[in-house]
């Protein structure tokens, strides 16, 4: 909500002043009626924080109660940095989280938990919306950028590659962006103008995720308390690692992965979320993509099979 303060004119005269984020704006000078909005300003924050207050004993109190009942399952490691970036909604608006972190939002969404072999990880992928120029000026702090605001949640983090940074624990976190029709004719777009910052990796097929319908849930952290995750529609995480799945150069490892993550999602957005592959709601992907729809579906018959 801001702040509120008396600040003196050379002329001796008081005026009232609304503050936020890098603004501040004159209410007028001292009177009746601006002694009354500031009382009311004071009460209403007294309120808030009183409130915050309980809220934040609340999260505290149930935290262990979270974790008691195994509902804690996204890394602490991602956690941090979602949390860290949903205090600056200029940047968490253009990133979505793509890759095995995705899934935990989909057990939020439904209950349900996948096996530990498909949600074992050690690295967060954030999927750059590249489609707007993003400048960031990150007020009051000294981060100017992702990098930077990475490193204000652990200092160990360093940039290993220019799409890449690694913590002391060895949790990496990738930053990617779709790769842009004549990539190598067109300069690299920039996610701030921080010296440090990273520059995206542009890898072909993130466009489809980018156009997809997303989902945001709330999941519960490995520390019992809630983190929020925005990532894409699961059809459109099913479709899009069955595609990578198929790739020839995929590696055969990760190949055998893509594919168990993208039937498992498949039965949550079928069976769990009543949600169809026939959805106007895709109409923006490509056949390319939604050539593997028969071969998820059939995954589902052969699991209706006693």
């Amino acid at each position: 909500m801001g702040g509120m303060h008396w600040k003196s004119a050379a002329s001796g005269q008081q005026y009232l002043y609304s503050t936020g984020k890098n603004t501040q704006r004159s209410l007028g000078p001292r009177s009746p009626d601006t002694e009354a909005t500031y009382q009311s300003h004071r009460l209403r924050a007294a309120d808030l924080d009183d409130r915050l207050a309980n809220l934040v004993d609340q999260l505290n109190r149930f935290a262990p109660v979270n974790k008691a009942f195994n509902l804690a399952r996204v890394p602490l490691a991602t956690a941090r940095i979602l949390r860290r970036l949903g205090e600056t909604p200029r940047i968490d608006k253009r990133l979505i989280v793509v890759g095995t972190n995705a899934l935990f939002a989909y057990e939020a969404a439904t209950g349900l938990q996948f096996p530990s072999t498909l949600t074992a990880t050690e690295d967060l992928d954030l999927l750059w919306d590249a489609r707007r120029q993003l400048s960031l000026i990150l007020p009051d702090e000294n981060v100017n950028g992702i990098f930077a605001l990475l490193k204000s949640v652990d200092r160990s983090y360093e940039r290993i590659m220019p799409f890449r940074a690694e913590n002391r624990d060895g949790f990496i976190v990738d930053i990617i962006r779709p790769e842009m029709a004549h990539e190598t004719m067109r300069p690299s777009p920039r996610l701030s103008n921080d010296a440090d910052e990273f520059d995206a990796s542009p890898i072909d097929g993130l466009q489809w995720l980018v156009n997809a319908p997303r989902l945001s849930e709330t999941a519960i952290a490995e520390d019992g308390r809630p983190v929020h995750i925005t990532t894409v529609d699961p059809r459109a995480y099913a479709l899009h690692k069955l595609w990578l799945a198929r790739l020839p150069q995929r590696n055969p490892v990760k190949r055998t992965r893509d594919r168990e993550q993208a039937h498992a999602v498949t039965e949550v957005a079928v069976k769990w979320l009543n949600l169809s592959f026939d959805d106007a709601a895709l109409s923006a992907l490509p056949m390319e993509l939604m050539a593997g729809t028969k071969e998820l579906q059939n995954s589902m018959a052969l699991e209706a099979v006693p």
